[in-house]
């Protein structure tokens, strides 16, 4: 029997984060036999999804995470690897775009044919990785994007327009987060939730997710209905500042910090409610996987109107006062029911079936190029 072909991606870490979690799915519903994945990661930490992708056949390489000041030694570090490595694999797939340009650039020397830059994202928290991330595209053989927005912002508009870059959607496992009313029971037990409004937001403690802002929304929220409660799900570098803001607002007795969850689609059963006041995304996950459960959801306008694939969705801009977002969040749950979804999303095209076996056949094409 052929060898399954061996794709490398290339991530900061393993984490629980939306790119990190997509590509899971997609690793889970792939046809392994045909293909394996194996992952580039920037931390030699034992990462979320670690343990997983072993038990699937998976090999995990560990790079030093690219400063300013260690240029040389990393771009080093590639063409060592691939010096070593470049028969195992003939397609390197970069989710991390912003050292796209040197690690893509190392696979062209060493003869890797197949280079792919993928756009998660529709902006970059500075102006320097705004820079590098178009500088990958010079050395990249395909460019995929998760949306419109992201694929305009990574790659430019030109190419966005003449369909040089291939805009393939998140998707999920539906079935996995529709509404279940005995899970939602059990889930609330869990939570000591009875009759409050529990509000949710998921996503890593970084700046783009707008976490404060999400703090002065609840607060209000919490002001028009004192029988409320917010569940973050998540983790990250800013989590001493988001607790500090929270003891700020005096909301420390609404507000629970779950820590990173293996459970989200059971979670989401339990809640009522999702804000998402992102600053930026490309097209996020979670506001699926909360349509997905039934949720109602509350957006920033930032974010591609491609995710809005029910009438779920509400878009607010971020120059709205918290309370106009508080006064979308009781208007909209007084309005919302649980509902099954699958149709209106699978239809849409963020099924992972159909997803994983486009990627199957689009690895497959691309070895025999």
């Amino acid at each position: 029997m052929e060898k399954p072909i061996r794709i490398l991606h290339v991530f900061g870490r393993l984490d629980s984060g939306g790119a990190e979690s997509r590509t899971m799915d997609i690793y889970r519903s792939i046809d392994r036999t045909k293909i394996q994945f194996d992952f580039a990661i920037h931390t030699s930490d034992e990462c979320y999804f670690s343990a997983e992708v072993r038990s699937l056949g998976g090999k995990i390489y560990s790079f030093p995470r690219f400063r300013r000041n260690n240029l040389f030694s990393y771009k080093k570090a590639w063409s060592q690897f691939f010096l070593r490595y470049r028969s195992r694999y003939e397609i390197v797939h970069g989710h991390q775009t912003s050292t796209g340009f040197i690690y893509l650039n190392e696979a062209k020397k060493n003869g890797i044919r197949t280079r792919i830059a993928h756009a998660r994202n529709s902006d970059k928290d500075s102006a320097v990785k705004r820079l590098t991330t178009r500088l990958a595209r010079f050395y990249a053989t395909e460019l995929l994007a998760v949306s419109a927005p992201a694929a305009k912002s990574e790659f430019g508009e030109r190419l966005m327009r003449s369909g040089t870059v291939k805009v393939i959607p998140n998707a999920i496992n539906i079935n996995k987060y529709i509404f279940n009313e005995n899970i939602r029971l059990i889930k609330r037990k869990e939570f000591g939730l009875s009759d409050e409004l529990a509000v949710v937001h998921i996503g890593r403690f970084h700046s783009q997710k707008n976490h404060h802002f999400l703090l002065k929304i609840f607060k209000e929220v919490l002001r028009k209905n004192p029988n409320s409660k917010l569940f973050i799900v998540g983790d990250g570098p800013l989590k001493d500042s988001i607790k500090q803001t929270i003891i700020e607002l005096k909301i420390e007795g609404s507000v629970v910090l779950t820590g990173v969850r293996k459970d989200v689609a059971d979670l989401l059963q339990a809640m009522d409610f999702l804000i998402f006041p992102s600053l930026f995304e490309g097209l996020p996950g979670v506001v699926l996987e909360a349509q997905a459960a039934g949720l109602p959801c509350i957006i920033s306008e930032s974010i591609t109107d491609e995710v809005k694939v029910t009438d779920l969705v509400e878009y607010a801009s971020l120059n709205e006062s918290e309370e106009n977002w508080a006064d979308k969040v009781l208007r909209k749950l007084d309005k919302s029911y649980r509902k099954d979804t699958f149709e209106e999303i699978a239809n849409k095209g963020f099924d992972i079936n159909s997803v994983a076996k486009w990627y199957e056949e689009f690895y497959l094409k691309l070895k025999g190029k």
